[in-house]
């Protein structure tokens, strides 16, 4: 299964920095979120016959 989530942002940059934690901009993205699309893909290994 995939899952590839896209958000549409009101800002340029969610961290302070290039060194910012994933923390740091999981959080300003959670104030910062204008939309968000979800695709979910799921792939199956044929049966062989």
């Amino acid at each position: 299964r995939y899952v590839f989530t896209v958000y549409a942002v009101d800002q340029d940059k969610l961290g302070p920095d290039a060194d910012a934690s994933p923390a740091v901009v999981g959080f300003n993205l959670r104030f910062h979120t204008l939309a968000r699309a979800q695709l979910i893909g799921e792939y199956e290994v044929p049966a062989e016959s």
